[in-house]
């Protein structure tokens, strides 16, 4: 998945920007989205707009427990939010 897809998938799951969105929701295998996102992650360019965040345990009891938290780039996150900026890389 690029990015113009990852924020097409994004927008489509979380219904616009700066909404939270669970890393599952991209709905690929957990290392392909740890992959992906790690690497927008490392990229200044895509991640002044995005924010990767960690949400507490009681609050993931909806998702799969082996899909609840995810590795990006050695630190625990569970969602991704972009920015409407982002727009301009796609």
């Amino acid at each position: 998945m690029n990015l113009a897809a990852g924020v097409k998938r994004y927008l489509e799951v979380a219904g616009g920007f700066d909404r939270p969105l669970h890393l599952s929701q991209f709905e690929l295998p957990k290392a392909e989205v740890e992959k992906l996102v790690s690497a927008w992650d490392e990229d200044y360019q895509i991640s002044r707009y995005m924010l990767l965040s960690r949400e507490r345990e009681e609050e993931l009891a909806a998702f799969p427990p082996d899909q609840r938290v995810f590795l990006i780039n050695g630190f625990e996150c569970t969602h991704l939010t972009f920015h409407p900026d982002i727009q301009k890389l796609v």
